[in-house]
């Protein structure tokens, strides 16, 4: 007869601190009583999309961290001389080549960067190695033995450079800042392969030299390459990234492309349960250890601009959770918010059966709704910002649409001066004297609206026009640092960031939706529930400031207004909606990387 265990399961450990953290606790579940929270130590392996580059291409050199990275030249329909930095968000351009160069390799920091070898448009072979301080490239010592599709390592003054062709070579060469010279030979000669690691600590991995595709791995010891254990899947044309202990190797060609991953630790490779989002080859890598790595362009079918980056972690990670507050006297939806989780606001909407808009103004104290003084407009569809003490109201819908604007100074609703152009549906983001409105629909010409008005706690004035007019959108963040998501016609997946002055494109949500809520900042988002129509929406996306994730999700299906800030650990709101009484509190997730010595990330 099974035992009760080996058909329920063991039970969740109930303890009053978390246990020692170490790969010997991986994925235990236990409840932290002190904190109050379920935790779990768990392996976390993911690919997720970064920021694109401005120009797509294949054969680039890579050099840098995940944060910190350098795409250097490469191939369009010709070889050309494009640098570009990435910040961990965004890739904007650097200093250009002084040679345009194709398959070539790349070594060292963001600010402190190497480009060796590759091909020139002539075709020709090439010997040069060119020294990037940030800003430009200046040229350095020549490579002794020209080649192409040539792997690298170290830094700037201390350089590693091994294997390529033409003609297939086990060359090695070391660079002391100024001037190249010969070291160790590879073992196996070959082209198309990967590097990590440092001068004197280096790794080469997969490669080709017809008619074979290596999975063969070699260590340098700084004068000497010693065969090591293979990795799992033989390729050519991949990117590495790491140390000689911890590295990872990214896509590649088997023949044909793949998506697949591998982490070494010094000994074993080890296929990673994440596989890249694209394959690809001709691809180039960066970053300074196996748990943290970046990918970037490429070869599928066309060049690509396509950056992911990798991440590897043991984590502590308290769940990001939804869980029930304290109802609304009057069930409403389209109404407005403003406030923080703990000192929240909510005014105005609309109730059902029968159909009717309200006044109603209710302020939350973290565990129940007060009612408080009525808004002077009775309305719907309105857009609100700022406190529970300094709120702000405006726009909505009437019978037409409106552009009034009233302040709750906490007691009691103020008529202020209207906005430029009446709407409903709109998006807002800021304070009371500082605040955004955004999008919406207007009933006469021209429908949807694109316009932005920033208020000063006295008037409306124009701002920079959005670059897709929506309505029944969300938005975050301030008068200087907006963000506005989601909206309608159909399901609006699309993210603009505002800079005070001007909008530009953001990262685009995981699902398109309208009757969407948000809360937080600019770089520190949520998007609430929402959908198709604006009905049936439940999940909840964390935005970073340059991409959105699912995190969670809400049981009120279509929730109403948001408010509260969205960065790690800390919380929101969200109140009625589909003409419900519901209040659901937000508590973020709290993943924290432990760095114990004892763990290994492989």
């Amino acid at each position: 007869m099974s035992e009760y265990s080996g058909i329920r399961g063991t039970r969740v450990k109930y303890l009053a601190s978390d246990p020692t953290l170490n790969t010997s606790t991986e994925g235990q579940v236990w409840y932290n009583s002190t904190s109050g929270t379920l935790k779990s130590l768990v392996q976390i392996k993911a690919w997720s999309s970064g920021g694109i580059l401005n120009n797509s291409r294949r054969n680039l050199g890579g050099a840098g961290t995940q944060t910190t990275a350098l795409a250097i030249g490469g191939f369009t329909t010709t070889p050309v001389n494009n640098t570009e930095e990435y910040n961990g968000f965004n890739w904007s351009p650097g200093g250009a080549l002084n040679t345009a160069r194709s398959q070539l390799a790349g070594a060292g920091i963001q600010t402190a960067g190497l480009a060796i070898g590759g091909r020139t448009p002539a075709p020709a072979t090439s010997n040069a190695t060119e020294e990037y301080d940030g800003s430009a490239w200046t040229a350095g010592g020549n490579l002794g033995t020209a080649r192409y599709f040539l792997a690298a390592a170290g830094i700037q003054t201390a350089g590693l450079a091994f294997g390529g062709g033409p003609p297939f070579t086990d060359a090695t060469e070391e660079y002391n800042g100024s001037a190249w010279t010969a070291g160790g030979a590879l073992n196996t000669s070959r082209a198309e392969l990967a590097g990590a690691g440092t001068q004197t600590a280096g790794l080469g991995f997969g490669g080709y030299n017809p008619p074979t595709y290596f999975d063969s791995t070699e260590e340098y010891d700084g004068s000497t390459w010693t065969s090591v254990n293979s990795m799992n899947t033989g390729r050519s044309m991949l990117a590495g990234a790491g140390i000689q202990t911890a590295a990872v190797a990214m896509a590649g060609n088997l023949p044909g492309n793949t998506a697949a991953t591998e982490e070494y630790d010094g000994t074993n490779w080890t296929t990673s349960s994440a596989s890249l989002a694209t394959a690809r080859r001709l691809l180039s890598g960066a970053g300074a250890q196996s748990n943290a790595a970046i990918a970037f362009g490429g070869y599928t079918t066309a060049n690509t601009n396509i950056t992911e980056e990798y991440n590897s972690n043991i984590n502590v990670f308290t769940p990001a959770v939804w869980s029930s507050g304290g109802s609304l006297n009057t069930a409403r939806g389209s109404l407005g918010g403003a406030g923080i989780q703990t000192a929240a606001l909510a005014f105005g909407g609309s109730s059902f059966p029968p159909l009717q808009r309200r006044n109603e103004s209710e302020e939350y104290n973290g565990t129940s709704w007060t009612e408080g003084n009525n808004l002077n407009t009775t309305r719907n569809a309105l857009a609100g910002c700022g406190t529970q003490t300094a709120g702000l109201g405006f726009g909505g819908y009437i019978g037409p649409q409106t552009g009034d604007t009233e302040e709750y100074n906490g007691t009691s609703w103020s008529e202020q001066n209207n906005l430029s152009t009446a709407r409903y549906g709109l998006g807002s983001a800021g304070i009371q004297t500082a605040a955004l409105g955004f999008g919406g629909y207007v009933a006469s010409s021209p429908g949807l609206s694109s316009d932005t008005e920033e208020y000063n706690g006295t008037s409306w004035t124009a701002g920079g026009a959005m670059g897709t007019a929506r309505y029944s959108l969300a938005g975050a963040g301030t008068q200087t640092a907006g963000l506005a998501f989601g909206g309608a016609p159909g399901s609006i997946a699309a993210t603009e960031e505002y800079d005070g002055s001007s909008w530009t494109a953001g990262g685009t949500m995981n699902n398109g939706r309208s009757g969407i809520s948000g809360s937080g900042t600019q770089t520190a988002a949520l998007g609430i529930g929402g959908g198709p129509g604006g009905f049936n929406g439940r999940s909840t996306e964390s935005y970073d400031g340059s991409t959105w994730s699912i995190t969670t999700g809400t049981t009120v299906t279509h929730p109403g207004a948001a408010a509260g800030t969205a960065s790690p650990n800390t919380q929101s709101i969200v109140f009625a909606g589909s003409f419900k009484a519901d209040t659901e509190e937000f508590t973020g997730g709290s993943p924290a990387v432990i760095t114990a010595s004892t763990l290994t990330t492989s």
